[in-house]
């Protein structure tokens, strides 16, 4: 980014909003250091803001491997709501629903095949499995994981709605 973005960036955003930023696109455990320099901010800020992103579940605290210090990295739960709700935001629940039963029976095929209900099992097992189907395996995988998120987020949207209108 340069001087004139970040200058942008820092005037039109407050650092809470830089430190949630930054935590969005993150994919590696960061130090509140770290967090603080890409965010604009001082490492104080930065880790008050990263405590309130832990306690609303947003972020998760993890020890670094050397124990000198707090990690923090984007919270799988929040990274799902947020990958459920892009989900429904382009595809209808019908679509939604058919692709999940394709994705069940791809999972299905893929045990059948390596006999072995996950990639890791079938590694384990020295299964003869190709580097791009184990990728395409765990890759359907978690596809199928966000896209039940989404349908359950649908289910509970509709029957607020539903109760709302009462």
């Amino acid at each position: 980014m340069n001087e004139r973005a970040k200058e942008d960036w820092k005037r039109d955003t407050t650092p809470f909003d830089r430190v949630q930023s930054v935590m969005r696109t993150a994919y590696d455990p960061m130090s509140a250091a770290t967090v603080a320099e890409h965010a604009l901010t001082s490492e104080q800020t930065a880790r008050k803001h990263l405590r309130s992103l832990v306690e609303h579940g947003y972020v998760a605290e993890t020890a670094s491997p050397d124990s000198k210090g707090t990690l923090y990295q984007r919270a799988s739960d929040s990274l799902a709501l947020e990958q459920a709700r892009r989900i429904l935001d382009e595809t209808d629940t019908e679509t939604l629903s058919t692709r999940v039963l394709e994705m069940r029976e791809e999972l299905r095929e893929y045990a059948d095949r390596f006999g072995a209900n996950s990639p890791d099992e079938a590694v384990r097992a020295h299964a003869d499995i190709d580097t791009e189907t184990l990728l395409e395996w765990r890759t359907t995988r978690r596809n199928l994981a966000f896209a039940e998120v989404a349908l359950a987020l649908s289910g509970v949207e509709d029957a607020t709605g539903a109760a709302e209108a009462l």
